[in-house]
């Protein structure tokens, strides 16, 4: 009986594991702005079926409210009918099919792309220009309720000329008009990018891992070289760092494109696992080599993003979650997730200047900021901290400064023997060996174990308003 038993649960188990979702996008239309989604259930269900859109982005510190950008959403039963999908009355990003006589197979909507670039900023944004369309995942795709730990299988189907890039598959031959690719879950799947279009370019590049540059410049193409040149030190100052890359293969994708409207698109990056994107208009657009001054001198922002898959997308803490979330956390420690970010490059390209900027984003800043302690700070930014970027280069540069006081200290009393890099690192393994984040509490004693040195004084000094 006790066989019979184990070999029941071992069905289950294979059964359970081999449950599968499929996803489709399709963008077949030059006319027009919308991009088609399926999400279709391998196993049919009955009765009410929940789906979902993220309102929170791991990095964004805001709401975002993507399900404002769906239309004609529909269930449709395995015998074809379509059946209603009513939005949650309360205003949550939720729609419930309930029609209980009716087996549900598929839900299929589309996605304004043009409505959502005219009313997001541009880091949060996909896009469609001729002959491109730039998506980020997680503003396109949601999840029905209770399947987003399923393997996912996802096909994009477009323009038989159009070449299509995903950095959950990353290459530089890139199949054209179809691609299929898998995902280990839904969060994986939504934490990807694509790209595609007849002006859209990939250029594969060899370092400690392969590094793709996926590129799309609307007024012309860029030179890409020193962008590689950029990812492969980031990556080897990376893994020289923390002593690993967590990722097989890392893409830096960059979208330049002029506004919809008249105006200034500004830059900003958004990290994620295993790429990272840039966002901007096309007035910082490259068409030649740099000097070796210009490279190092610009590299900052690519090691800080690219650093983003170390701290805080695999070692965090609080209410900081890596992957979407349908409701966004208030989080209370911002500073270490930017801040400490922040000095890696500091530390590590010797750059000075970066000292001042925090200097001046801390200390010069807004009466009204400075009065806030740091946690107080760090929850004001957790909505709000590229839409009133004074609180983001606050806490971000409070963090780094925090960071830099501690660096020194720790030289200071080791005799040169430890520094902070000691700590981070430290904190990184910390979270990779427990696998969870770790609180406020255990922050502050984690980091004293770490360096040797009591560093107490200095974290409680920065957790007050500035004087």
């Amino acid at each position: 009986m006790k066989r019979i038993i184990t070999l029941f649960l071992a069905v289950i188990f294979c059964t359970s594991i081999s449950a599968q979702i499929n996803y489709s996008v399709e963008y077949k239309d030059s006319l027009s702005s919308k991009v088609k989604i399926t999400i279709s259930l391998v196993k049919p269900v009955k009765g009410t079926v929940v789906f979902i859109m993220p309102r929170s982005v791991p990095g964004a510190y805001s709401m975002i409210r993507y399900d404002s950008f769906i239309e004609g959403i529909t269930a449709i039963s395995s015998t074809g009918k379509n059946i209603t999908m009513e939005k949650d009355e309360t205003g949550a990003p939720r729609w419930y099919g309930s029609d209980t006589t009716e087996v549900i197979a598929q839900i299929v909507y589309k996605v304004d792309l043009h409505k959502m670039e005219q009313r997001l900023d541009a880091s949060d944004a996909s896009i469609i220009r001729p002959g491109f369309a730039g998506i980020l995942n997680y503003s396109i795709f949601g999840w029905i309720e209770g399947t987003e730990n399923q393997p996912v299988q996802c096909t994009v189907h477009t323009f038989a000329q159009w070449p299509v890039f995903s950095t959950n598959q990353p290459t530089e031959q890139m199949p054209r008009g179809v691609l299929n690719f898998g995902a280990e879950n839904y969060y994986t799947l939504a934490d990807g990018q694509l790209f595609m279009g007849t002006s859209l370019r990939v250029k594969a590049f060899k370092g400690l891992v392969p590094l793709f540059i996926a590129s799309y410049c609307q007024t012309g193409d860029e030179y890409l070289d020193d962008y590689g040149k950029q990812g492969l030190m980031s990556l080897e100052t990376l893994h020289d760092y923390f002593g690993e890359l967590p990722f097989k293969q890392y893409t830096i994708l960059l979208r330049k494109a002029l506004p919809l409207d008249s105006g200034i698109m500004p830059a900003f990056g958004m990290e994620h696992l295993q790429s990272s994107t840039f966002f901007g208009d096309t007035s910082g657009k490259r068409t030649e080599a740099m000097s070796a001054e210009n490279v190092l001198k610009t590299i900052p922002t690519y090691l800080h993003h690219m650093g983003h898959a170390f701290l805080p997308l695999r070692c965090y803490g609080d209410a900081y979650r890596p992957y979407v979330k349908e409701i966004p956390p208030i989080i209370k420690n911002i500073w270490f997730n930017e801040g400490f970010m922040w000095f890696i490059p500091y530390e590590t390209l010797k750059s000075a200047a970066w000292e001042k900027i925090f200097y001046a984003n801390t200390y010069k800043t807004d009466p009204q900021i400075k009065k806030m302690g740091l946690q107080e700070l760090s929850q004001e930014a957790s909505l709000m901290y590229s839409a009133d970027f004074r609180l983001g280069r606050a806490v971000f540069s409070r963090g780094a400064s925090m960071a830099i006081e501690m660096n020194n200290y720790i030289k200071e009393k080791t005799g040169g023997k430890k520094s902070l890099k000691d700590v981070i690192r430290f904190m990184y393994y910390w979270s990779k060996e427990n696998k969870r984040p770790f609180t406020m509490d255990e922050f502050s004693l984690l980091i004293n174990k770490a360096s040797g040195v009591d560093l107490t004084d200095i974290y409680n000094k920065w957790q007050l308003p500035i004087e």
